[in-house]
């Protein structure tokens, strides 16, 4: 059974976490592509799922169904970091 979070999305659970650089060094991945996963959550791989997901301290169904949800219903990701403008398109 997936967690009940106050989140909607991935991006939204992610930019949670802190600071994205920091968060994408926690997840082993560039911080460029952390902005890709969050603009286009269907880019994640499996692995990084799961480490969102023990980052997070949550399950990867939780995480899988964040992304999809995102997937089905998309946003705007979240600015980088709090009091930000988001980057423009």
């Amino acid at each position: 059974m997936p967690k009940k979070l106050p989140f909607d999305t991935i991006a939204e659970f992610i930019h949670s976490l802190g600071e994205r650089g920091k968060t994408a060094k926690a997840l082993d991945i560039n911080p460029r592509t952390l902005t890709t996963r969050l603009e286009n959550p269907a880019t994640f791989t499996l692995a990084e799922l799961q480490r969102v997901a023990e980052y997070g301290h949550t399950d990867l169904m939780t995480v899988t169904m964040l992304a999809d949800h995102q997937i089905k219903n998309p946003i705007d990701p979240p600015a980088p970091a709090l009091g930000r403008p988001a980057r423009q398109h």
